[in-house]
């Protein structure tokens, strides 16, 4: 589309002007639901017009801020995952599943378990009958 979105707290963070830019690219091989991407450090130097030790030393950077990891690939290609947009897919899967649970909750137990509508008791004469306090009431007199 020819945008990446960046969140502001990224913007805030403490790095380098250069790091902030190699972030903007790593991110915009991430469109989308993706949070990894393999660019070659040779492809983002590039990209930046910065040699490959430059793009090292930023890539170093921005690990240490903890917004990106990374994991060797190869000979040739990282893995870079963005951890902020990870983090972020994270929370959404788990507020959709608990919001799913719940909804599934909530349509199968309106006043029923098991497809059995529940009873309601007098709890003071429940309790007498089970402790054999008043044997002259039934199960019967228990139920409202």
């Amino acid at each position: 589309m020819g945008f990446t979105l960046i969140d502001n707290d990224t913007m805030l963070e403490n790095i380098s002007d250069g790091a902030f830019r190699l972030y903007c690219v790593l991110q915009s091989y991430c469109y989308g639901e993706k949070d990894v991407c393999f660019p070659s450090q040779k492809t983002l130097g590039e990209k930046l017009k910065r040699s490959v030790r430059t793009i090292q030393r930023y890539i170093k950077e921005l690990v240490e801020a903890k917004l990106i990891e990374v994991k060797r690939r190869g000979s040739n290609n990282n893995y870079y995952k963005m951890l902020r947009k990870a983090v972020q897919k994270s929370i959404q899967n788990t507020v959709s599943t608990i919001k799913a649970a719940a909804e599934k909750h909530k349509s199968s137990s309106k006043g029923n378990f098991n497809n059995y509508k529940q009873r309601n008791y007098n709890m003071n004469k429940l309790e007498k009958l089970l402790l054999n306090n008043d044997s002259g009431i039934c199960y019967e007199e228990c139920l409202l």
